[in-house]
């Protein structure tokens, strides 16, 4: 099976981008019943992962932002990526996290969704990430060159990670052929560093903050050596959904615009993941936090887009004018 192929929608919402740890799945229940103008709520159920990046969305429906659009949202936590895409396609979930690698292979494979919102980018310098690859303080891989050789462990085969390091070490003169990507989940691959069975790991927080408390060291944010300020968290639907129902999806946007305008208290944040993961206190304030951000940077997707070319991951530069779905 051809690395394009493999699983499109199994890819959708990999979790490096954005994602940080399991959370508390009680956190998926929103607010219902009619408005405080006694208008009934539209109800419209989102998919998601449990995810501290997801901050802004818990937030703003705890405050009652959706409401205030006529929108009583509901959060359904999927069992994974390759649950939420067929489930919004169903019209079981209106709306879903994703990330845009994924979103445009699905484009490319005539799946009928669409971005519908920005929701986090990478850091825009290099001090700001929430994503590093960490290596044992012992390993003697100290720059890019040294990566030589190695094993680095990612989420998700062919995705964004592949992406961001085969680009790094392109730039390096390092042959990107030369470095061996291989599968493990978030949570084991720190102790994969630590034992030998990898030498590098792609991780995101709260992942990098217990990894650098364990002694590993952080070479590189991937993201921001690639492209400073890189799309990577969104929200989509369906293509059909979004032709029926277009006031629902500007109302769904005003409010998610709103929230993440509220992403700027970072103390509220911090409460709002401590309340909806099973993050520990200590590690929610030590760690870094997401760059929630509504809006749509076409130039730099378009780089994105060029970028998956390059490496295999797509066919094709994507249209993003099928890509993003731009209202009525």
């Amino acid at each position: 099976m051809s690395r394009r192929s493999r699983s499109i929608l199994g890819l959708l919402l990999t979790v490096a981008v954005f994602a940080t740890a399991c959370g508390d799945d009680d956190s998926g229940e929103g607010a219902s019943g009619p408005s405080d103008s006694g208008e009934e709520l539209t109800p419209i159920t989102v998919g998601i992962l449990p995810l501290a990046g997801l901050a802004p969305l818990y937030y703003g429906v705890e405050q009652g932002y959706f409401a205030d659009e006529g929108l009583d949202v509901s959060m359904e936590i999927g069992q994974g990526g390759a649950e939420l895409a067929p489930a919004v396609l169903n019209n079981d979930y209106q709306f879903s996290v994703g990330e845009y690698v994924s979103l445009m292979q699905a484009r490319e494979n005539n799946v009928g969704l669409q971005v519908i919102s920005n929701f986090t980018n990478g850091a825009d310098a290099p001090d700001q990430g929430i994503n590093a690859l960490l290596v044992a303080p012992d390993s003697g891989i100290d720059s890019v060159e040294d990566l030589a050789g190695k094993t680095v462990a990612v989420n998700g085969l062919g995705g964004i990670d592949d992406i961001a390091i085969r680009s790094i070490l392109d730039e390096h003169g390092v042959d990107p052929s030369s470095v061996q990507f291989t599968e493990i989940d978030f949570p084991d691959m720190n102790t994969a560093v630590e034992t030998g069975e990898v030498d590098v790991a792609a991780q995101p927080e709260p992942f990098v903050t217990l990894g650098e408390r364990d002694g590993l060291v952080n070479l590189l944010d991937p993201y921001y050596e690639t492209l400073p300020g890189m799309p990577l968290g969104l929200f989509f639907a369906s293509e059909e959904w979004l032709q029926d129902n277009p006031d629902l999806a500007e109302a769904f946007n005003r409010a998610l615009q709103r929230s993440i305008d509220a992403s700027s208290d970072q103390e509220a944040m911090r409460e709002t993941i401590a309340a909806n993961t099973d993050i520990e206190p200590d590690v929610v304030e030590d760690m870094a936090l997401d760059h929630w951000d509504a809006n749509i940077d076409r130039d730099k997707l378009e780089t994105l887009g060029q970028l998956a070319t390059r490496y295999g991951v797509l066919e094709e530069v994507p249209n993003l004018d099928e890509l993003i779905w731009t209202g009525q």
